[in-house]
């Protein structure tokens, strides 16, 4: 049977392109949607079924022989690290075992994955057609349904096109070099299934051998450099990953070196002394080519997992030392509303409360970048705003779960009170991020830099003076609190026209900013007040405090 030529590089480039596009926004969709779609409920159930290693190892064993993709498995898992549902540590046996599922695809040559991800496509598209992505219940589990087909589609585009160089001469011809050199095996599988996949790999070292190309004895090399070329690819697709959601996919490089270091010094004393060690023992239990490089594999994948196993906790902090939580993912991580607290609904006004607060004492943090002075370690704007609004979809949630749990009339009343808080809350952070954003930057006018200081610091005194009066709690001083936050809308309408009346007149751009920054002063005023008389009208003992107007600006 002639070879099919080399299929042109350039395509092949854009095929994989392609696949490794979709494999990122799968899991950027996948991830966030995750997050929201994981409850309490689906959270206490993923962490049941990962209480202990055995049964995060039989997940990950299941997950691999269900979905034959690795890198699925672990996006997946990515997802639920990321959602909250489930720890790193909890998360590496899935990664761990789910290698050994996947050993079954070399029995099932031709199971084609893209039949289920088709499948999947047609049964989320179903979904979506009958509205069920607009379900406030399964909306957020059908869009992380889609993100999954995504992914999966990316990983079978990138299958494919590596699997169109299986039948190419010049492929043939590399991994036919493997009779002439040893080692050159484990290279080429090494290389090969850094952009191909794995599996794809190993499946054309079984055609070879069993053609005749290959000894049986390079075949089995490639089929261990294909795993730890797997590894590679895995964390090139992950680099858009930061954080803990990384962590996995470097474990995953770590957990095939695992690997690679135990079969190769094996496999290479065996062929220059004729030991016998991996290749005698596998000959000795079958002499069909396809089901030794099948125990080739899966020894791989065993060696690998019951020698990281008792390491996993080594391994947690050599990964989390490579990629370290992210400046945001520290800030998001709730500190009060854990899942063991959603247990305790008499507790949650004041767990809520503690974790609101946490918010409020970042807000003079937002204003950092335009002081003069350093404002301690304080947080990037960015990060600063994307950690808010995930603490504010946890506090969310948090809340929905504590009513859900019938609570007392007083608990409950509470519990609402504290509900309008957090969304007066999340506007805040908004407003003052957006009043930072807003603001020109420095030193290109020293008049537009007067109004600049004289805001930034205005609003920071406010905004400082506000938390550190909110953290007494019962002792909140509500004449204080009223005087603050005042209505300052004819102040703000001063230094409009002070700006109107500047000789020679402010540039447009900047006239617009510093107006805009005004307007912005005056919610977050409003806002302010509004969030003190929540809680002034919750915490017991606390003098009222009365419901401020709108603001003009609102």
């Amino acid at each position: 049977m002639p070879s099919a030529p080399l299929p042109s590089i350039l395509t092949v480039l854009i095929t994989l392109l392609a696949g490794l596009g979709l494999i990122f926004v799968g899991t950027h969709f996948l991830t966030v949607n995750m997050k929201q779609a994981a409850g309490p409920s689906f959270r206490k159930l993923v962490r049941r079924a990962t209480e202990s290693p055995f049964k995060a190892g039989l997940v990950g064993f299941g997950s691999g022989a269900l979905i034959q993709s690795t890198n699925a498995v672990t996006y997946i898992v990515v997802g639920l690290v990321s959602a909250g549902a489930i720890t790193v540590t909890q998360g590496l046996p899935i990664v761990t075992w789910c290698y050994t599922g996947t050993t079954l695809r070399l029995f099932l040559v031709s199971l084609d994955l893209k039949v289920i991800t088709l499948g999947l496509v047609a049964g989320i598209g179903i979904l979506y057609g009958l509205g069920y992505n607009k379900s406030p219940k399964h909306g957020y589990l059908v869009a992380a349904g889609l993100g999954l087909a995504l992914l999966m589609l990316g990983v079978d585009l990138t299958a494919r096109a590596g699997e169109s160089l299986r039948d190419s001469q010049g492929i043939r011809n590399v991994l036919a070099m493997a009779d002439q050199f040893f080692l050159w095996g484990l290279i080429a599988g090494t290389v090969l299934a850094s952009f191909m996949q794995g599996m794809t790999v190993s499946i054309i070292a079984l055609a070879l051998a069993q053609a005749g190309v290959l000894p049986i004895e390079q075949a089995m090399m490639i089929v261990v450099g294909a795993n730890l070329g797997s590894g590679i690819m895995s964390a090139v697709q992950g680099a858009a990953l930061k954080g803990s959601e990384r962590q996995l996919t470097l474990y995953q490089v770590v957990l095939k070196a695992i690997g690679a270091a135990v079969m190769v010094p094996l496999m290479t004393l065996e062929h220059y002394t004729g030991i016998p060690t991996v290749r005698g023992l596998i000959m000795a239990i079958t002499g069909d080519v396809a089901f030794q490089l099948t125990l080739v594999h899966w020894m791989f994948q065993i060696t690998a997992a019951l020698v990281a196993s008792p390491l996993n906790p080594v391994l947690v902090r050599f990964v989390g030392r490579l990629s370290p939580p992210s400046e945001e993912e520290a800030l998001s991580r709730p500190q009060f509303l854990t899942i063991d607290a959603e247990g305790r609904p008499a507790e949650a006004p004041q767990l809520v409360e503690q974790e609101q607060l946490r918010l409020v004492r970042r807000l003079p943090d937002y204003l950092a970048g335009l002081r003069k002075e350093e404002h301690g370690e304080a947080a990037s704007l960015k990060a600063l705003q994307t950690s808010g609004k995930s603490l504010i979809g946890d506090i969310d949630r948090f809340l929905k779960s504590a009513l859900a749990a019938d609570p007392q009339e007083q608990e409950l009343n509470r519990l609402l009170q504290l509900w309008n808080a957090a969304d007066t809350l999340g506007a805040l952070q908004e407003s003052v991020a957006g009043f930072a954003n807003a603001m020109p930057k420095p030193g290109r006018d020293p008049v537009v830099d007067r109004f600049i200081g004289s805001l930034t610091e205005g609003m920071h005194a406010m905004l400082e003076t506000a938390t550190l009066e909110l953290e007494e709690g019962e002792r909140v001083d509500a004449v204080l609190i009223d005087q603050l936050t005042a209505d300052r809308a004819e102040l703000m309408q001063q230094m409009r026209d002070e700006q109107t009346r500047q000789d020679p007149p402010l540039p447009a751009v900047e006239r617009r900013a510093l107006w805009q920054a005004t307007e912005l002063f005056e919610r977050v005023t409003w806002l302010l007040r509004r969030y003190a008389w929540n809680l002034g009208a919750i915490s017991a003992g606390a003098p009222t405090i009365s419901e401020p107007a709108v603001a003009k600006t609102m």
